[in-house]
């Protein structure tokens, strides 16, 4: 049973994680991976609220930013839920320039096909024209202009955690939110044209008309003194008329003055950077500093790196790439601690019991090795491998007159294959291209062949933007190629985006 002390509330968690509760409440009963059953796991609920194991939440975490699996060697699809959880981080428009709100999508940060990463801070919610201007190395891609993004991504970010916070602590949130100030000043130095300065300045404007509501209302709260103290300034500072560089100087400036007036000092571990081996301090979760109190409690031998128990240090078990430390030799010894070293002793496959064989065929649980590391053989449930009918066809084989396309005519399957069936993926929706019209500018859709529908299994293969027109980039919508009319386009001057992505402007200058 975790400790009492390792259980975490939903609001805790997302300051973790810097995924919304709502989002992580979807983890707990929807597996976001294809082909891969894991989910969140629940501490315990509350009437209305839901308790983590911290360990179980930062695992989920780190697992949710390795590699996505493709599917019949598509990009992995982005689920519903972290597309949604994008679109609300940056209040539903374009984070660059704050519009289009109908164009816009989810963008990766790092390109998804060096990393097919879908976690949510891979993310960025922009407009087509951005999105595709990124793609293309015209935006992000560009010296400096990348880092640009990559760290507007992480204002944003720091802003929902202020949010999250306002749910226990006003007091910390004040903080965070001063602290989101110091990071807007960077941002907003960093920005090159009049958009990314527009873009920075539209989160800061909003950070700063908040600071007042963000106050402690209780006398007997134990920060209230402090906060008393810089009240006014804050007050000031949200009602100021200066520029937006300016007030935010002057919130790092009442910053500096809040962290002393709430006895605050310098986090131990990172010495007030905020930052601990690449990611977000553990101690002060990125905030900086910490309660004077609390410094004495803070055992920072915990994380000094210690030899790995398994792999003793070479970075390599069974002749692969140690599992504990993942080749590293050595972990912080808060990590060391957790590592059982009989979670990776070998024991028989609980599924065929040793024998490599289950229902006739090679065992697919244990790769008919007939053996694994116990730490994986504690993760099987046997009946995720029992017989049970198709869900689609139930049992019948047949769909629509044809083999079933889930269970391939054979009736039946495991139950962790149908498990992962989704019947709605096989209902008829509108398609998104011509909305059910069957008509894109008078002729048949190509999207869907005219009909207007198709099943929704389907929907995650259409990319609205590939049929919208641009302009052809041979003749820049002039029609005309030197004297004659553009054989790109035909003369028309645009096409859709899909034509136009696949043609090299290169090759009709040669012509």
């Amino acid at each position: 049973m975790p400790k009492t002390d390792d259980i975490i509330s939903e609001y805790e968690a997302a300051t973790i994680t810097m995924m919304s509760p709502t989002l992580l409440k979807w983890l707990t009963s929807h597996a976001p991976k294809s082909g891969v059953s894991r989910k969140l796991k629940i501490a315990r609920t509350e009437k209305d609220r839901t308790f983590y194991d911290r360990k179980e939440v930062a695992a989920f975490d780190s697992w949710l930013k390795q590699p996505w699996p493709r599917k019949d060697g598509k990009r992995p699809s982005i689920p519903s839920a972290i597309r949604k959880e994008i679109r609300v981080e940056a209040n539903g428009a374009c984070v660059i320039c704050h519009g289009h709100k109908d164009t816009c999508e989810a963008a990766h940060i790092d390109p998804v096909a060096k990393t097919d990463n879908n976690h949510p801070e891979n993310l960025v919610w922009l407009c087509s024209n951005h999105h595709t201007a990124y793609d293309k190395g015209l935006f992000g891609p560009k010296v400096g202009e990348a880092d640009f993004v990559a760290s507007l991504k992480e204002v944003l970010r720091r802003y929902k955690v202020m949010q999250w916070r306002m749910q226990a602590d006003l007091a910390i949130t004040a903080l965070t939110a001063l602290e989101n100030c110091a990071l807007l000043r960077k941002q907003l130095a960093a920005a090159k044209t009049e958009e990314q300065i527009k873009a920075v300045e539209v989160v800061a404007q909003d950070v700063l008309d908040k600071l007042p509501s963000l106050a402690p209302i209780s006398t007997e709260d134990p920060r209230y003194a402090g906060y008393q103290a810089v009240r006014l300034k804050i007050n000031k500072l949200a009602r100021s008329r200066k520029p937006i560089r300016q007030r935010l100087t002057s919130a790092s400036e009442v910053r500096q003055e809040y962290v002393a007036a709430l006895g605050m000092v310098a986090c131990p571990l990172c010495n007030a950077t905020g930052k601990h081996a690449g990611e977000d301090c553990p101690v002060c979760c990125g905030d900086r500093e910490v309660e004077k109190s609390d410094v004495a409690k803070i055992n920072l031998d915990q994380f000094r790196y210690v030899t790995c128990s398994i792999c003793e240090g070479d970075g390599l078990h069974d002749g692969e790439v140690c599992p504990a430390c993942g080749g590293d030799g050595e972990m912080e010894r808060r990590f060391a601690d957790r590592v059982d070293p009989s979670d990776y002793s070998k024991v028989n496959c609980p599924v065929c019991d040793g024998s490599r064989k289950y229902l006739g065929d090679d065992c697919q649980a244990c790769d008919a090795e007939g053996e694994m590391d116990r730490r994986h053989a504690d993760q099987i449930d046997v009946g995720e491998y029992q017989i049970v009918d198709c869900p689609l066809c139930e049992g019948l084989g047949m769909y629509e007159n044809s083999d079933c396309p889930e269970c391939r005519g054979e009736r039946t399957m495991q139950r962790r294959f149908a498990d992962r069936v989704d019947v709605r993926d096989y209902t008829n929706v509108d398609c998104p291209v011509c909305k059910g019209k069957g008509k894109l500018r008078g002729d048949d859709c190509p999207a869907c062949d005219g009909i207007g529908q198709f099943e929704r299994r389907y929907l995650d293969r259409v990319d609205r933007r590939e049929y919208d027109l641009v302009d052809c980039p041979v003749c820049k919508n002039k029609t005309k190629h030197g004297r004659d009319e553009c054989s790109a386009c035909n003369g028309e001057g645009e096409m859709e985006r899909r034509f136009a992505d696949q043609i090299d402007p290169q090759e009709y200058r040669r012509q």
